[in-house]
């Protein structure tokens, strides 16, 4: 063993689909890395394509892109560090998909092995088994003497369990211990959800004490569509103890020696509000950079939902790049507008009062000269939140800006919005949030306001009963369960806990049933509705694939079972 060996491990945040751009930003980092001595180089997993690339996958010139990426990096290391980098790779098996996702070691100019990654997770926002054949054997590569186990990602999940049982019955990270290897290293492309960063952590702490050698954990970072990879790159030592962590939620290139004494690193356990706003400013900041878009458009009604997205706005792009807009009708409160108004002004974003009251009465007058019936209930509510509708989507096309819709998970999950009404946009930058986390976010808001505000969020805002404001004197408690009881029974349900008898015991049956019945029979608008940005382990995105012509009848009506 030498006296010293050097890690680079670069969190980085690519494009999906941009190889060129991802190469010119790795070979940037991987010559950082090698001015700080390093011997070796690890990129995060599908480092050149970016993850997840989807069905990118499918064309043959992404592919022809990346190979040619992977010559012109195994050139750079002719007079460089060893580079572990990771890319779609052609399968040798006959059958099955024609790719693997690989860890490609490069060195002295020329591509030296390729680990193919051996536990492909298919399942909740992952698609693997899709794309890619597994690996079936670990891989060791010998680096200046040092023996480098490859891994990558799901490969150090093994254990991990959503069905009651584990995932896998392979646990490549022990093997790669027992064939020898002195330094694990994982390539990894982990989506961020609350809380997520301190288990990871515990994790790989575990992976160390288990195969007695230091674990190297290369995490991307930045936001790719809905999803959210949070870097909290890692380095421990075989007993466990945190060497290095890289930042959240930006980039970073640091070089490590993984065979150092670690215990200088404490776990960092921010709050939920704090992850979520890191998460989600990051979130939206990229989408934007990534879509090619610098605005949003905003309908600010007044109330918490729209307000904090509203400023989550600013806080990720700026407020020279929100605009904020009032769409009051007949039945809108003049607090609402004030509301509305002062959260602009403490925000220094543009703002606009826009009526639609006119529109919402030549819109019922044409239904009523078509049909001969005057229009009441809920048909006449939904026609003002579309009425809205029309003017941000047209506001947004005029500034080449995009709407960003404010509904939250709580008002998703029981249908509590209007299709083509509060729903249009580009992306629901809450729609991952129960309705009490965005209450928490006001308050973290307030207490850390975007730079050049200062407390933005009027008390007034927070302490007001929500209101879908389409009748008079609406408030959602009115049709809904109260939020502090709504939410831990949509969390238990939506995470794939049935309902048990702690939850009947301390809700009344009611918000159980009303809250299951709403969820089955929402579906439909869930199917139309603008991404959400992920944040907990389970969103209404790609990871959550009900059915909507079904039956979900055994599912209200079944008891729980202790």
């Amino acid at each position: 063993m030498p006296r010293s060996f050097h890690v680079g491990l670069l969190q980085h945040d690519p494009t999906v689909g941009d190889v060129a751009d991802n190469l010119e930003t790795l070979v940037s980092e991987i010559e950082q890395a090698a001015q700080a001595g390093a011997d070796l180089v690890v990129t995060p997993e599908l480092a050149l394509l970016g993850y997840p690339p989807r069905d990118l996958l499918h064309r043959n010139g992404v592919l022809a892109a990346e190979e040619a990426a992977l010559e012109e990096l195994a050139a750079a290391t002719a007079d460089g560090p060893a580079v572990v980098v990771g890319a779609a790779v052609d399968s040798p098996s006959p059958t099955g998909p024609p790719l693997q996702n690989g860890a490609v070691v490069l060195a002295d100019g020329e591509q030296q092995a390729r680990y193919a990654k051996r536990l492909l997770p298919t399942y909740d926002i992952f698609d693997e088994h899709r794309y890619f054949e597994p690996g079936e054997q670990p891989v060791t590569v010998d680096i200046d003497g040092v023996s480098v186990g490859l891994s990558i990602c799901e490969d150090a999940w093994h254990d991990a369990s959503i069905t009651g049982k584990r995932r896998h019955g392979t646990d490549p990270l022990a093997e790669l211990a027992d064939v020898g290897a002195d330094v694990i290293v994982t390539l990894s492309a982990s989506p961020f959800s609350l809380d997520k960063p301190s288990r990871r952590v515990e994790r790989f702490s575990d992976h160390a004490t288990n195969a007695g050698v230091p674990v190297v954990f290369a995490n991307q970072v930045g936001g790719n569509d809905d999803l959210i990879f949070d870097g909290n790159s890692l380095v421990v030592d075989e007993a466990g103890e945190v060497i290095e962590r890289l930042p959240a939620f930006e980039e970073s290139t640091v070089t490590v020696d993984p065979f150092q004494n670690g215990g200088d690193e404490p776990t960092m356990r921010d709050s939920r509000p704090a992850q979520a706003h890191n998460a989600l400013s990051l979130g939206l900041a990229d989408y934007m950079a990534k879509t090619g878009f610098s605005d949003v458009v905003v309908g600010m009604s007044g109330g918490i939902d729209s307000t904090v997205a509203t400023v989550l706005a600013v806080d990720a792009l700026g407020a020279d790049h929100v605009y904020g807009v009032s769409l009051p009708s007949t039945v809108t409160s003049s607090e609402s507008i004030d509301d509305a108004r002062a959260v602009a002004e403490n925000l220094g974003i543009e703002f606009d009062v826009v009526p639609v009251g006119g529109a919402v009465e030549t819109l019922e007058s044409t239904i009523e000269s078509a049909t001969e019936e005057t229009v009441t209930g809920l048909a006449a509510e939904n026609i003002q939140a579309r009425a809205r509708g029309v003017v941000l989507m047209t506001l947004a096309n005029a500034r080449d800006a995009f709407v960003l819709t404010p509904d939250n998970k709580s008002e998703a999950a029981v249908g509590y919005c209007t299709l083509y009404g509060d729903t249009v946009g580009a992306l629901a930058p809450l729609g991952d949030c129960y309705k009490t986390l965005v209450y928490d976010l006001a308050e973290y808001y307030n207490d850390n306001p975007p730079v050049g505000s200062e407390a933005v969020i009027p008390e007034r805002v927070i302490d007001k009963a929500p209101t879908a404001e389409l009748k008079e004197d609406q408030t959602d408690a009115d049709e809904l369960p109260p939020y502090d009881q709504l939410d831990p029974v949509l969390r238990s349900y939506i995470h794939g806990q049935a309902p048990g008898s702690d939850l009947r015991a301390e809700y009344p049956d009611w918000v159980v049933e009303e809250a299951l019945t709403r969820i089955a029979r929402s579906e439909f608008k869930r199917w139309q509705t603008p991404p959400p940005l992920r944040i907990t382990e389970k969103s209404f995105d790609r990871g959550w694939k009900y059915p909507i012509a079904a039956s979900y009848e055994a599912v209200i009506e079944s008891e729980p079972t202790d």
